[in-house]
């Protein structure tokens, strides 16, 4: 398992920023009716931007993510993650609180500054 997974990280290329990767994997999963996959890569790269301290990336994850909560409702309002379903369950949408969690990040790595 981990021969393929040294193989696999040789492979990446060493010139693609992990940031752009997550977000362009996410922009792919949620064309490609994806949504959960688009949703934790989202997570991925604000994880990522979090920890390299990039207030810019930050801040595209949080409007990547309304972004994508938008794209869900308009074109899958039915999914489990729409805003609609997430409203008949009487359930806090994932989308919303990541963009909020992106928010606070930003402002966290702002004050650090």
């Amino acid at each position: 398992m981990m021969n393929n997974l040294q193989k696999f990280a040789q492979e990446v290329d060493q010139d693609e920023d992990i940031y752009s990767q997550l977000m362009v994997i996410s922009q792919e999963s949620i064309k490609n009716e994806h949504y959960e996959t688009a949703y934790h890569a989202l997570c991925g790269a604000l994880h990522y931007a979090q920890d390299i301290g990039d207030e810019h990336c930050v801040r595209g994850v949080e409007e990547a993510a309304k972004a994508q909560r938008n794209w869900i409702d308009a074109h899958a309002p039915k999914h489990r993650l729409s805003s609609q379903s997430t409203t008949l369950r009487q359930g806090v949408s994932l989308y919303d609180t990541l963009a909020r969690q992106a928010f606070t990040q930003a402002l966290l790595i702002r004050n650090k500054k």
